[in-house]
């Protein structure tokens, strides 16, 4: 039998990379240690130090890699069809499974004892989730769905507010097994009842009639 192929040490990174993004999301990243990936990963500790210098730097790079396949999920949407409500309900089904992802140890844990990393997370947010949130009000009001006599920016200021606010269990009352993403649905709903026009009323009859 041939002997399967060694990994590479790009497929060991990702792997390693995968296990902690993993456990650091379950269970937070302050009661994660090397030991315990070692282990689960089958490899030795000096192993993963050669890819990695300590935890602090794969909770960076688990939170760059996050990041990352937010902002390639949502480009793909915004090159999708350009139907407003379509986009939207792209938009935001998605964001509610990355939601899901999430737990209230893993919130705290990284905004109390990874300042660094929380700050690029927010930095993430404020520039680029919020340029994404304020081209599809732009591309709503463009067709005649959403209403044209609110400033938009301060739209998008009232979104990453309030989702922020969802996010931080000290606000939200957000606790261990309780899915968030149910949470956000809700908000979802709230925050477009005042922003639809009549238009955009009949279009989601239209869309909720075909499956859409």
């Amino acid at each position: 039998m041939t002997p399967a192929p060694a990994e590479t040490d790009a497929e060991i990174r990702q792997r390693i990379l995968g296990a902690a993004r993993a456990r650091f999301l379950s269970t937070g990243f302050s009661s994660v240690t090397m030991d315990d990936l070692a282990h689960e990963l089958g490899m030795s500790k000096k192993t993963l130090y050669r890819h990695f210098s300590g935890k602090e730097e794969l909770l960076r790079e688990t939170s760059r890699q996050n990041c990352g396949e937010c902002e390639r999920e949502m480009a793909a949407i915004t090159r999708g069809p350009e139907d407003f409500f379509v986009r939207a309900r792209a938009t935001f089904a998605y964001v509610s499974r990355l939601y899901a992802r999430l737990t209230p140890a893993y919130m705290t844990d990284v905004r109390r004892n990874a300042p660094e990393v929380w700050a690029e997370i927010q930095e993430f947010r404020r520039a680029r989730v919020s340029r994404h949130m304020r081209d599809l009000l732009d591309q709503g009001a463009a067709q005649g769905f959403l209403r044209d006599d609110l400033d938009r920016g301060t739209l998008v200021r009232l979104y990453l507010t309030m989702t922020s606010a969802l996010l931080t269990p000290e606000i939200s009352g957000w606790t261990s097994g309780e899915g968030i993403d149910k949470v956000f649905d809700a908000f979802v709903r709230v925050y477009f009842e005042g922003l639809v026009t009549d238009a955009g009323r009949k279009r989601m009859r239209e869309c909720s009639k075909a499956g859409r």
